[in-house]
């Protein structure tokens, strides 16, 4: 194998693939990272058996060959190349490296001995802008769950029904749901359940713009843009029954301005209970009240920001991280929560955005907790 490439190749290429590079007690030459070039084209690959990433550039070839490479070394090789062209030769397996004045030289293992790329050339196809692609996962992987006892919720679930895609996530305390509709949807219904850790990688790895064709299988998913291609497994659905979740219509409306309302979340939370993390909102014609204590310090805080809102007071008992979040997450200058009873989920949604909506459920009162 002998070919030349810009130092800007590796880089991007490298660091597309390095997060799924495997663990080598399920196979050690997954601990590596594939390297072949062919035609006027390099391409790296890394894989941990459960999601592979394809990555492409452009490349000068003199001779075509593969070969597979430590993954540590090599990530820290196009970390820290200098501009320029680099060329790239093996001989069996000693690969050489010049760049500028660098150079350097170490042993692989042969190509063949790496997990093929698995191409799905079959399954139902979606294309979708990658832009609005990465805004669904920016709206629901936050709310996907962290523990690993609970891996039926790691992911977000694609469901496809009524002409409608149905984009939800939930950690059992509280619920994203993005509704796209787009003309070039298929007709077909579907659902598939996309592994968090996936749809991370989608995020980060493919370009900003441009298409992403989407291939969907019973078992895989396989997304494609630009330069790139990610193949992973799907998780066996497990999915609670999110329309059971999202509570109905409310008939309390409240406005508030989102900067303000996350100031004073942030800053309360600082007097909050670490353990549990509680806020209490407060809300009246007059404004809503976001405060907080902490006993073992014998402190408390508290502040009041305007709100669009006629009718009783209410009290409501959130976890601090949990609307922060949602708060930081919204794109819109102004929040609404509509709900029936504030000690049931409500509904948290940008004004104007009918797309999106956060399912928010209270903390119970220290005597509902008892029962």
């Amino acid at each position: 194998m002998k070919f030349k490439s810009a130092s800007q190749t590796w880089s991007r290429g490298v660091n597309a693939v390095q997060s799924a590079v495997g663990s080598p007690i399920s196979n050690p030459i997954v601990e590596n990272i594939y390297v072949s070039c062919e035609g006027d084209k390099v391409r790296f690959m890394a894989t941990n058996l459960n999601m592979t990433i394809l990555c492409e550039g452009e490349a000068e070839v003199e001779e075509a060959g593969e070969i597979v490479l430590p993954s540590k070394v090599l990530i820290g090789i196009a970390r820290d190349l200098p501009l320029g062209d680099v060329l790239c030769e093996t001989k069996e397996e000693t690969v050489k490296f010049r760049c500028a004045g660098f150079s350097a030289r170490f042993k692989g293992n042969p190509g063949e001995l790496f997990p093929p790329f698995c191409k799905l050339e079959e399954g139902l196809f979606i294309r979708i802008k990658a832009e609005t692609l990465k805004e669904i996962i920016k709206k629901t992987y936050f709310t996907t769950t962290t523990d690993k006892a609970r891996f039926e919720l790691d992911g977000v679930k694609f469901d496809y029904k009524e002409r409608v895609l149905n984009c939800v996530s939930t950690d059992g305390r509280r619920l994203s749901l993005y509704k796209f509709v787009d003309e070039n949807l298929p007709e077909e219904d579907f659902a598939s359940f996309i592994p968090a850790r996936t749809l991370a990688e989608v995020q980060k790895t493919l370009p900003d713009e441009g298409e992403v064709e989407i291939v969907l299988q019973e078992k895989r998913v396989q997304f494609s843009c630009g330069d790139a291609k990610i193949v992973s497994n799907l998780v066996v659905e497990n999915f609670p029954p999110y329309e059971k979740i999202v509570p109905p219509p409310g008939n309390i409306k409240i406005r508030v301005d989102k900067e303000q309302l996350l100031g004073a979340v942030k800053r309360a939370s600082n007097l909050s209970s670490q353990e549990t993390n509680l806020i209490i909102v407060q809300i009246d014609s007059n404004g809503m009240k976001v405060l907080a204590e902490r006993e073992e310090i014998g402190g408390e805080g508290s502040e009041t920001v305007p709100v669009d809102y006629k009718g009783d007071e209410l009290k409501i008992r959130y976890n601090h991280r949990y609307l922060s979040e949602f708060l930081k997450m919204a794109d819109e200058s102004v929040v609404e929560l509509e709900m029936n009873d504030p000690r049931k989920p409500g509904i948290w949604r940008g004004v104007g955005n009918d797309k999106f909506l956060y399912v928010l459920m209270p903390l119970k009162e220290p005597q509902e907790e008892e029962r």
